[in-house]
């Protein structure tokens, strides 16, 4: 990792989970009926909650992935991946939650493409981008993947506002760009995304995270880019 100080990411972190189980907390009371004590099954609320539930457990899965690799403790496993099994994997698994939010998932991806990488961190880095891009997006997301000249190119694309300028480019982790508990976004989930884009290849041929305006879909576009074969 970079010379970011440990302690703020656990900052971040612990805000952020706090942030999402008191969400979860408040939607468990208002399943209960006051007066009965009854419990009262609201669909919406049943969405909520597991949406906010897998805020708090991406902030733990974050939090525990920076310490180890920090630590040089975390040794990436590779392996064979059809990938539009990991993106529809992730959909079927997320959609009760998109459906909840009124918003609709395509998914563009040749289903013979096969790449060598880490099935858990790349997994990590859709559940971080697209909790968030539900949150943002119009009704529309995106999931789209390709061959292109030996690199994986994953798409997260929306139809939502966009991002700040100040967000746009190629992002890594060896970026100054401070990391602030006490922002509305506070960078650790592009940090984090950035540090596994990382870990797949080596050298002048490291996987990197870019952000930009330029969707098919009229907003933001998040991109993961992977290098072929393994470190």
């Amino acid at each position: 990792m970079s010379n970011i100080d440990f302690s703020t990411i656990l900052a971040i972190s612990i805000h952020d989970t706090k942030n999402a189980l008191g969400m979860v907390l408040n939607s468990l009371d208002g399943l209960l009926d006051a007066d009965s004590g009854e419990c009262r099954c609201d669909a919406g609320q049943i969405a909520r909650l597991q949406y906010e539930a897998r805020r708090a457990n991406d902030n733990l899965v974050q939090l525990l992935t920076l310490y180890r690799t920090g630590k040089g403790l975390y040794q990436p496993r590779f392996s064979a991946c059809r990938v539009y099994e990991l993106l529809e994997d992730y959909y079927l698994g997320n959609k009760p939650m998109m459906d909840h939010h009124g918003v609709s998932c395509d998914i563009d991806c040749d289903e013979e493409l096969v790449w060598t990488l880490d099935q858990a961190m790349v997994a990590a880095v859709l559940e971080n981008v697209i909790t968030n891009t539900v949150r943002y997006t119009r009704d529309t997301l995106r999931m789209t993947a390709r061959d292109s000249d030996g690199w994986l190119l994953l798409d997260i694309e929306d139809n939502g506002p966009g991002f700040p300028p100040e967000m746009l480019g190629r992002r890594t982790i060896d970026e100054d760009a401070p990391l602030d508990p006490n922002a509305g976004r506070t960078g650790l989930g592009l940090y984090f995304c950035a540090l596994i884009a990382q870990m797949h290849g080596s050298g002048d041929e490291c996987g990197y995270i870019e952000l930009s305006n330029d969707s098919s879909l009229g907003g933001s576009r998040f991109r993961l880019a992977l290098p072929v074969g393994r470190p």
